[in-house]
């Protein structure tokens, strides 16, 4: 940021940097970025390499102010892509809607999330979906208070989606798609062929042949458990000696506001099955 040592200096801009060395994966990292929160009315996340629409911010404050359950609530989405050099406009925001259960082994089956088509037209205030994205939410600070993030899953990459949406969800916070997409994200590593930070794992313990996939399939038992995996129920990873996946979940597990089942029946979530269900509600806008 141009001219930024006068924020810097009043207190308006706080930053952690973190050596790749030290590093320990996104969800971690969510949680170390929460607690330079210093009192501010509102809580953005989001990723790096971004384009903002014109006064995002104030836009931001207004599309939130217009759901139904604010202020508990919450935005959410997957940013539209762009490229170096792209222009770049407001377009109509993306619904996530839809979730799968991974097929991939090293993910542990583990729930992701997908979005599933944009608002067909403008209706008078954004509408519900089910699921938080990780890479962008824009919610009052309230939130981080009621959701503290989890700072036992280190390592983890997929599964931080399912364990937020179902936390917010049962602690009372209801989480809408915006209406319009104020900011791109630049989807440039995998494609520029970039390390990723799993591969950091490996390099700094001298590890290789999959050490930080290991690592991961015993860590996210954690959201597992707490998302409802019978094959994760505390018997099984007490015989299973894992049982430390589990320390202090009662301050970062699910609220009390909603149940359990009630956000699986909402989600159409059958965690027995394996099977993610069509969420009609979602896509036709019937939850405001």
């Amino acid at each position: 940021m141009k001219n930024s040592k006068k924020y810097c200096a009043s207190g308006q801009i706080r930053a952690l940097y973190v050596h790749e060395a030290e590093a320990i994966g996104p969800a971690a990292a969510r949680y170390f970025a929460s607690k330079l929160w210093g009192g501010e009315t509102y809580y953005i996340q989001i990723d790096a390499h971004l384009h903002f629409a014109k006064e995002w911010d104030a836009k931001f404050i207004q599309e939130l102010q217009a759901a139904k359950s604010y202020p508990k609530a919450v935005l959410s989405s997957y940013p539209p892509g762009f490229e170096s050099g792209d222009s770049w406009e407001e377009t109509k925001g993306a619904k996530l809607c839809n979730c799968v259960f991974s097929t991939n082994d090293i993910e542990e089956h583990i729930i992701r999330i997908n979005a599933a088509g944009s608002y067909r037209d403008y209706p008078p205030a954004p509408t519900q979906i089910p699921f938080i994205a990780a890479g962008f939410f824009f919610t009052r600070a309230e939130f981080i208070v009621d959701v503290p993030f989890d700072p036992m899953l280190p390592w983890v990459f997929m599964g931080e989606e399912i364990s937020l949406s179902m936390r917010a969800w049962t602690s009372g916070w209801d989480i809408y798609a915006p209406r319009k997409n104020l900011i791109a994200h630049q989807y440039r590593p995998g494609r520029m062929g970039l390390p990723k930070f799993w591969e950091s794992v490996g390099r700094v313990y001298k590890r290789g042949g999959g050490f930080f996939h290991r690592i991961q399939q015993r860590v996210i038992q954690r959201v597992k458990h707490m998302v409802g995996y019978p094959e994760a129920s505390r018997e099984v990873l007490q015989a299973d000696k894992n049982i430390r996946v589990l320390k202090a979940i009662e301050h970062y597990g699910l609220g009390n506001v909603r149940s359990h089942q009630a956000y699986l029946d909402l989600t159409r979530i059958d965690i027995t099955k394996k099977q993610c269900l069509p969420v009609q509600w979602c896509m036709s806008g019937k939850l405001d």
